[in-house]
């Protein structure tokens, strides 16, 4: 019985230590080449599970539409299965004196990964984005934490396991 307590507390902090760095709060930036247009966008926004999207700001820079930078001041978004999602669009004004529509849709997963695309578009051209994060970096000490539980919990199992035994 007290083998399985142990068990069981093992495996509770191994779930605690994963559920941190999902409910974490962050600011997460991007940048990469815009798709049918010659540019590039970049951008950021920062979400928390309790407040939601917030100083979300776009930028692209390139010889279709110039500098065009558009920014929004987030929400709450929409959340299911412990994911979470932002969409906005504004009209800006570039520095050619055309207005360029720009879109972006913000998804936060559960596990903290997150996508983020959209575009910007005027009467002649159109150019998208289209970014997944990858779950490495950032969150180091949780990683940390779950490896440092994982070899702590195999010694023990692995103690438990050995017993001495009558050599003949």
């Amino acid at each position: 019985m007290n083998r399985y307590f142990k068990l069981a507390t093992i495996s509770v902090m191994f779930l605690l230590s994963v559920s941190i760095c999902a409910s974490a709060g962050s600011t997460d930036n991007f940048s990469g080449p815009l798709v049918g247009a010659s540019g590039t966008e970049s951008g950021s926004f920062t979400f928390s599970s309790t407040t939601g999207f917030s100083n979300i700001t776009l930028s692209f820079a390139g010889s279709t539409f110039g500098n065009v930078n558009a920014s929004n001041g987030g929400g709450q978004g929409s959340c299911s299965n412990g994911s979470c999602s932002y969409f906005w669009q504004t009209q800006v004004l570039s520095a050619g004196g055309q207005k360029d529509w720009v879109w972006d849709v913000i998804v936060v997963y559960a596990n903290g990964q997150y996508k983020d695309f959209g575009g910007i578009s005027n009467s002649n051209n159109y150019g998208g984005f289209n970014y997944m994060s990858v779950p490495e970096g950032g969150s180091g000490l949780a990683y940390l934490l779950m490896s440092v539980l994982a070899v702590f919990g195999a010694i023990f199992v692995s103690g438990k396991n050995r017993s001495a035994t009558p050599t003949a």
